[in-house]
């Protein structure tokens, strides 16, 4: 079980609330608050680790446009040893390109009907708690009474657990590296064009929520590079069909090949 969150997480934590102004005492709030109701919930760490190290490959699908032709891409090549994770509105191209996600990782701010779809047809939802999101954990997380496990960014206490990670797509990267994943390839993720269609789809987006929103991406890009660097025994790969460099120490590579393993 991953206790403590990864080395040098803190470091950058402070950074993160530095810059954006976020008040640590309200991501402790909503950590609590989601902490208390995992309380009566069977710990899923060890299952999760169990199958990120057993797998080929982890497929972490973000929300950028062209996740929907990606997806397609993927279901036509999908196998039992392929794993793969939906970044909160990234669930809804991959179940409209027929695609269950195994695992959904959200802070609830995407269409819980299509989360709580797949959590229906078996997967587990991973799901974060941060000082914005209060109300709709209390709103949505009971209605998850199995295969849910529980995320922080500050320093977890109780039934929680911090893998590091700031936006849901590199939480995802960094939630499957922490517990055993070798090979991640990463789809629809795109950091430096656009806001995605996706992600602007249930939200009414004001000028301040999209610079905010690049802040961010800005933020994941730098930490997947972080992690990359961090975690060598790791093959990160972007496939994400857009011809921008992907973050340093991801390799660029077609899907249908990234996914050969």
């Amino acid at each position: 079980m991953v206790e403590e969150p990864p080395p040098g997480w803190m470091e950058w934590y402070e950074r993160i609330i530095q810059d954006f102004g976020f008040p640590v005492e309200r991501d402790e709030e909503a950590a609590a608050t989601l902490s208390r109701f995992m309380s009566d919930r069977r710990c899923l760490v060890a299952e999760l680790a169990t199958r990120f190290s057993n797998s080929g490959c982890v497929v972490v699908a973000g929300a950028y446009n062209t996740v929907a032709e990606e997806a397609t891409i993927l279901s036509e090549s999908l196998s039992p040893r392929i794993i793969v994770v939906a970044a909160d509105t990234a669930t809804t191209p991959l179940l409209e390109a027929g695609l269950t996600p195994d695992i959904v990782v959200t802070d609830l701010d995407g269409d819980f009907g299509d989360i709580f779809e797949c959590w229906r047809r078996g997967a587990l939802v991973a799901v974060h708690a941060h000082g914005d999101n209060i109300e709709r954990l209390r709103e949505y997380f009971p209605r998850l009474c199995e295969r849910v496990e529980a995320t922080c960014q500050c320093l977890p206490r109780g039934h929680i657990h911090n893998f590091g990670g700031f936006t849901d797509g590199d939480r995802a990267v960094f939630m499957a590296a922490a517990l055993g994943a070798r090979k991640i390839v990463t789809i629809g993720m795109c950091f430096t064009r656009e806001v995605g269609k996706y992600s602007i789809a249930t939200k009414k987006p004001t000028p301040d929520w999209v610079r905010m929103k690049r802040m961010k991406l800005s933020y994941a890009e730098r930490l997947l590079a972080w992690l990359a660097s961090e975690r060598r025994d790791v093959e990160f790969i972007d496939s994400t069909s857009v011809d921008d460099a992907p973050p340093l120490g991801f390799r660029k590579m077609p899907l249908k090949e990234a996914l050969r393993f």
